[in-house]
């Protein structure tokens, strides 16, 4: 059961607001380490940081509109760590749905995680969003001005982030507890949902808690309408061998989209024949010897297998792109490349912890429409 309360901004101070319940979800033990944004060493510099005392929360800015890694990779590589005891962790929606993917290849524990996740507006690139932090006035910084947005819904999207413009997903789903900001007025109030255990330890109140959807159907409308038309110019641009092969000919294999990128590297994606359904079978030979096909390398096809079972997975943070010196719109490709697999199957990434990867499926659900053909050809 998920309770919802209203936690109230005490003299238009949200970020401060904000910060004070992170100090009590430590405080009460809820959680003992928290991986959080920090404004460290100065507030142009905002980073995931594991935060082990409530006093080192005061620098702590969640709200920022600037996303310089995907938290869940560095959860991924922190989770191993036994001793940070249990592990609290601040996240935006991207993040969030890409620790439970990550959750599912065995790469994070999310049963001994406490998922933390807030509302995002979008974000800027890092280096644009040190440039508007510097030429900010004193009394408006970058963090005010996403929040006098939040409650009409839309901000200025030509400034954001390509994968920000076309994010459908940019409310806090399946956190343990979710700070919600879009539809409300955040100078004077707040949403707050949690588990229920969470919200007694937390001595959160049950509360009113409308408002919302005008807000979230206003800016989900906006950014379906950018995800379309960047998926449309990305299937042109896939479609044409010549014009992709002049955008991606000058890639220099720097590794740092690959590096970026929670998914990349992870040996669950990659397929081992002899560990799936139907391949464990003897092929005949001429000669009638028979031969088992197992592990074997499956070069360049075997590249294209763990490229689209990434592709399904993706969450479209975009930090792949954003680390492109090229400037390549990877977002919106590996858009693409995901889209038809998570339609045929009904698959959102991050969706549900309990929702089956769709390459992982028993073999005759993979098989989808062509389940006849497949049948037809084992009676022939």
């Amino acid at each position: 059961m998920v309770v919802q309360s209203i936690l109230e901004v005490k003299s238009g101070d949200t970020l401060g607001t904000v910060r004070e319940f992170l100090k009590a979800v430590m405080e009460k033990g809820v959680a003992d380490t928290l991986l959080v944004p920090l404004e460290v060493p100065n507030p142009e510099l905002v980073t995931p940081i594991l935060v082990k005392e409530p006093s080192e929360l005061d620098t702590a800015n969640p709200l920022a509109p600037v996303m310089r890694v995907n938290a869940a990779a560095v959860l991924a590589r922190m989770h191993r760590d036994d001793g940070v005891g249990r592990l609290g962790a601040v996240l935006r929606p991207c993040e969030l749905r890409a620790a439970i993917e990550l959750a599912k290849v065995g790469r994070v524990d999310i049963h001994r995680l406490v998922l933390i996740g807030v509302d995002c507006m979008g974000t800027y690139e890092g280096d644009a969003y040190c440039q508007i932090a510097r030429a900010s006035l004193r009394e408006e910084s970058c963090t005010d001005e996403m929040m006098r947005w939040t409650r009409q819904g839309p901000i200025a999207p030509y400034r954001l982030r390509n994968s920000c413009q076309m994010c459908e997903h940019f409310i806090a789903e399946n956190a343990d507890l979710a700070i919600g900001l879009i539809g409300y007025n955040v100078r004077e109030r707040l949403l707050v949902e949690a588990r229920e255990d969470y919200a007694e330890e937390l001595d959160l109140k049950p509360g009113q808690a409308n408002g919302r959807e005008k807000a979230i159907a206003r800016l989900a409308t906006i950014r379906h309408h950018r995800r379309e038309e960047a998926l449309t110019q990305a299937s042109k641009l896939i479609g044409d061998l010549s014009a992709l092969c002049g955008l991606i000919a000058p890639c220099t294999a720097c590794g740092e989209c690959m590096e970026a990128c929670p998914f990349c590297n992870t040996s669950a994606f990659m397929p081992k024949p002899a560990k799936e359904p139907h391949t464990d079978r003897v092929r005949n030979w001429p000669s009638g010897e028979g031969r088992m096909m197992r592990g074997r390398d499956m070069g360049i096809f075997g590249e294209l297998v763990e490229m689209s079972r990434r592709a399904a997975s993706c969450v479209a943070c975009g930090m792949c792109e954003s680390s492109c010196p090229r400037h390549v719109p990877l977002a919106a490709i590996q858009g693409v490349l995901g889209r038809r697999v998570q339609e045929e199957y009904n698959y959102v990434p991050g969706r549900s912890l309990e929702e089956r990867l769709p390459w992982a499926r028993d073999y005759e659900d993979r098989l989808g429409p062509f389940q006849e053909e497949y049948r037809f050809a084992k009676l022939v």
